[in-house]
């Protein structure tokens, strides 16, 4: 194979590799068209780190870990510093493990009601199903409360949802705060206000929902154990 040979099938290969480049781009216009040119005449080099870049999935931080990580770098923020009080070690310590164990029970509160055995909507149709048979109201109470317990289980996973969300937009801000008043040698405004904002949700997470319902016995049933037959 003569040199000539060898530059077509270079040619060749650059031509196919930028094609591979431009349609592997994320986006298209100038970044697309770049990559497609360097394809061109650095295909041996620059078509792997194409492949390679499409095929590594893009990984964003859970709201949990971005929370976490804003409420550590705050506490940092004041370490050694005059503002340290409005949020020592214990306190971020504590507000790191409460929202650890949401975030967990969280996920495990969307895992859990995705399955049908804990749909409210099934269970609505299984007491419409045991009306319809002529069901007695003691045979209905085990189906309404676990229609009681589901509903129960889906507030408490709305409201983890939305209290993280809050807490997240709250640190963040707390974090900005504390680490401007801490290079620009100022006291932060409204910190404290903030830091009193995060305990609430803080609280709201590690706080529980109200007392467990309980399947309450048929008025006649208890009629008949209250006055037994005698005889």
């Amino acid at each position: 194979m003569t040199l000539s040979d060898l530059l077509v099938l270079y040619g060749a290969a650059g031509v196919a590799s930028s094609a591979v480049a431009y349609k592997k781009s994320s986006e298209r216009g100038r970044s697309a068209l770049v990559s497609a040119l360097l394809a061109l005449p650095l295909w041996p080099l620059w078509l792997p780190v194409v492949l390679s870049a499409h095929a590594r999935p893009i990984t964003r931080p859970a709201p949990s870990d971005t929370t976490r990580a804003a409420i550590w770098e705050a506490h940092e923020a004041v370490v050694g510093s005059a503002l340290e009080p409005l949020l020592p070690r214990e306190a971020a310590l504590r507000m790191l493990q409460e929202v650890e164990r949401a975030s967990e029970r969280h996920r495990e509160l969307v895992q859990l009601l995705a399955q049908r055995s804990f749909s409210a909507q099934a269970a609505e149709q299984r007491i419409e199903q045991l009306t319809r048979d002529g069901s007695s109201a003691r045979s209905l109470a085990p189906a309404r409360l676990h229609l009681e317990n589901v509903r129960r289980l889906e507030n408490l996973r709305s409201r983890d949802e939305q209290t993280l969300s809050e807490l997240g937009e709250l640190a963040t801000t707390l974090r900005t705060q504390l680490v401007l008043a801490r290079y620009a040698g100022s006291t932060p405004h409204d910190a404290g206000d903030i830091v009193s904002e995060v305990w609430a949700r803080v609280e709201v997470l590690g706080s529980t929902l109200d007392p467990l319902p309980s399947i309450q016995p048929d008025p006649r049933h208890a009629s008949d154990q209250a006055h037994p037959a005698s005889g």
